[in-house]
């Protein structure tokens, strides 16, 4: 049977299926690397640009499925008995999940050297994760209507009656939501607010007035952009930004109280049936050149130090570290927020639909 671009082979005795994308094809005995990358820009991205390149270097073939952080897990637990992928992509949320299932092995320092150079805040987990492309997690607004928020505390004055989007609880941003309603009521600091959302209900449940609608779709942001609503948010910049730099009136602001991280990230399978391909892939995407290439076209920020960017797209990227912590960018303690996330989104949807 021809192996056509898209595939769908089954997961071995688990008879699973996987939509998998065939870079381009080798001679028959080459090695063969299954991958999880993002369903997104960024996922097509590397695909395009970085795989191609890769697979002629190492004479090999490169499998990819498509997924977000959920359905690339659930793709290692299918396939644990029966190992295929040999590298995955989740966000930092799902590394602490993925390490406790066993599921994921500590990067190989000596095989990834590029590793030496990612900022130390994006190594998670003692080296069983490294993030690639930051985004900052914030509100955004139509800066030609709205000035830039000052705090946090604005966007639940009455004056934005129904005029705020709030992304879904489904999405991880609900949970920062949460944690800045927190930060509010109790007079902590966001990394310390995180540990008290007990605190944070009330204050959370008196921005139902001002809110507009909740959504879902990365698109339904230019709603603030065509006036249908004045402030939106937490969002990742990642999904602001390329309609900024398109001339879109909508852009990030970052109150006095911080912002949070949005990262995506690489891991090591467990039993990789490909550990070094996937070692010599995950050294490749943090590659200067290959994270410059990424950061420009995304406009999410490297994980790597060193690199130059022009004005034109520094201007949006939280890079180099110091301009993180300029910003008050933190990542919050996944440990602690995943095992309690089920029952907190079970509240927040009470919240905003009684």
């Amino acid at each position: 049977m021809k192996l056509t671009r898209r595939t769908l082979i089954k997961a071995g005795a688990s008879a699973v299926a996987f939509p998998t994308i065939i870079s381009r094809s080798w001679a028959q005995d080459a090695k063969q690397l299954h991958v999880g990358v993002y369903n997104s820009a960024l996922g097509k991205l590397i695909q395009k640009e970085v795989i191609p390149k890769f697979e002629a270097e190492y004479k090999c073939r490169v499998f990819t499925i498509e997924g977000a952080t959920l359905s690339n897990i659930a793709a290692l637990r299918a396939t644990r008995d029966t190992p295929r992928f040999s590298m995955m992509m989740m966000d930092d949320v799902g590394i602490p999940q993925a390490k406790q299932e066993g599921l994921i092995d500590k990067l190989d320092a000596g095989k990834i050297p590029n590793l030496e150079k990612v900022y130390k805040r994006y190594l998670f987990e003692d080296g069983y994760g490294v993030g690639f492309s930051i985004s900052s997690a914030a509100m955004f607004i139509n800066p030609q209507v709205t000035k830039p928020l000052e705090s946090y505390e604005q966007i639940f004055d009455a004056k934005y009656r129904k005029q705020i989007l709030l992304n879904t609880p489904k999405n991880t941003q609900s949970v920062l939501m949460l944690i800045v309603a927190t930060a509010l009521t109790t007079g902590k600091p966001l990394k310390e607010a995180q540990y008290l959302v007990d605190s944070g209900w009330d204050k959370l449940a008196a921005l139902k007035p001002n809110v507009l609608t909740i959504y879902d779709s990365e698109a339904q942001v230019l709603q603030v952009a065509q006036g249908q609503a004045t402030i939106g948010g937490i969002e990742y910049s990642k999904a602001i930004y390329p309609h900024t730099a398109k001339g879109m009136p909508i852009d990030m602001t970052f109150p006095k109280e911080g912002a949070f991280t949005g990262i995506n990230s690489m891991t090591l399978v467990k039993n990789a049936p490909e550990p070094e391909l996937a070692c010599a892939l995950i050294n490749r995407i943090l590659e200067p050149s290959v994270a410059k290439m990424l950061s420009e076209q995304t406009l999410s920020a490297p994980s790597v130090g060193g690199i130059d960017f022009k004005p034109e797209t520094a201007k949006f990227l939280a890079y180099p570290d110091t301009k993180a912590t300029d910003l008050g960018l933190f990542t919050p303690d996944w440990n602690f927020i995943v095992p309690r996330r089920g029952p907190w989104l079970e509240r927040y949807n009470q919240v905003f639909t009684s």
